[in-house]
C-alpha cells in the first residue's frame, strides 16, 4: 500500500478528515522548505504538496505566482528540490507530494522523472497540466513506484471529461473548489453536488482546494471532501513573516483546529 493510501484509509477507519498545506519550494529559501516539512507533522498536517517551481505557473494567482518566480531567481532547481525531499524523507511520516508542469516532467524523462521523485522520497505526483494521452504514458512509471497521481477536476469539467480524468487518477482526487487562480476567498462554494457526482465514478479520496484559508473554510470544505488543500493563504504567511517555517508551522496548526472544531 502506498503512503498516500496508507495515510488515507487510516483517516477514514478513524473518521478524521486531512489538512494538506502546499508550499512552493525554495521560497523564500530551500532551508525553509526543509524546516517546514520536518515540522508540518507535528502542526496537524497529514501530506504536504510541494510546488516545484516553474516559470510560467499553471492556474496559479499572484502570490504563489511570485513566489515561483522568486524561488528560480533564487537559483532553486528540480535537482536540488530532490535533494531537500531526500534529506527530509526520514524525518516526517506525512505523505509528500509534487506539483509539477507537464513541461518539467517531459524535459526530465517523463518516466525516468517519475522514477526520480520516487527515489527522493515523493509519495505521489499531481501535474495541473497534463492532457490524456501524456498521463497514458507515465502511468505505467507511476503504477510501477507506487505513487498517487492526481490532476485537476474543475466545476467546469463535462461529467465524460470527468469520467476520463477519473480513470487515470491514483490516491486521490484533486477537486478545484472554484474556477479561476489560486488565492484566497471570503466565502466556500457549496462542494457537496460535485462531490456526490464524483462518487459516481470513484471511491477515491477527494482533496478540495483553490481558495480555502481559514479554519472555518477547512471544516466547510472537509464536510464534504477527505482533505482540504490550502496554498495561498500559508504562502503568504510565510512571505510577511521574519520567520518563515516558523510562521508557516504556527499558521498550519491553525488550519488543522478546523479539522476538529464543532
Amino acid at each position: 500500500m502506498s503512503r498516500i493510501t496508507a495515510i488515507f484509509t487510516g483517516l477514514r477507519d478513524e473518521h478524521r478528515r486531512a489538512l494538506m498545506p502546499f508550499l512552493v519550494a525554495g521560497y523564500p529559501g530551500l532551508d525553509a522548505t526543509e524546516m517546514l516539512l520536518s515540522s508540518l507533522h507535528e502542526s496537524g498536517a497529514a501530506i504536504a504538496e510541494v510546488g516545484i517551481p516553474f516559470s510560467d505557473p499553471i492556474a496559479d494567482g499572484p502570490v504563489i505566482a511570485a513566489a515561483m518566480h522568486q524561488s528560480l531567481a533564487s537559483g532553486t532547481t528540480v535537482d536540488a528540490i530532490l535533494a531537500a525531499v531526500r534529506r527530509i524523507r526520514p524525518h516526517t511520516p506525512i505523505g509528500l507530494v509534487a506539483m509539477v508542469s507537464q513541461s518539467i516532467v517531459h524535459r526530465r524523462g517523463g518516466a525516468t522523472f517519475v522514477a526520480h521523485l520516487a527515489d527522493a522520497g515523493f509519495d505521489g505526483l499531481i501535474i495541473p497540466d497534463v492532457d490524456l494521452q501524456a498521463a497514458d504514458a507515465l502511468l505505467p512509471a507511476v503504477d510501477a513506484a507506487g505513487l498517487s497521481f492526481s490532476t485537476l477536476i474543475a466545476p467546469t469539467t463535462t461529467e465524460q471529461r470527468l469520467a476520463a480524468l477519473l480513470k487515470r487518477c491514483r490516491g486521490f482526487i484533486y477537486l478545484l473548489a472554484r474556477t479561476g487562480l489560486t488565492g484566497t476567498r471570503a466565502d466556500l462554494p457549496d462542494l457537496a453536488p460535485r462531490v456526490e457526482q464524483i462518487r459516481r465514478f470513484t471511491e477515491l479520496p477527494i482533496a478540495a482546494g483553490f481558495g480555502i484559508s481559514t479554519p472555518a473554510q477547512v471544516r466547510e470544505a472537509t464536510r464534504h471532501c477527505d482533505a482540504a488543500i490550502v496554498g495561498s493563504a500559508l504562502v503568504r504567511r510565510m512571505a510577511e513573516a521574519g520567520d518563515p517555517a516558523q510562521a508557516g508551522r504556527e499558521f498550519v496548526e491553525m488550519l488543522a483546529s478546523g479539522l476538529t472544531g464543532p
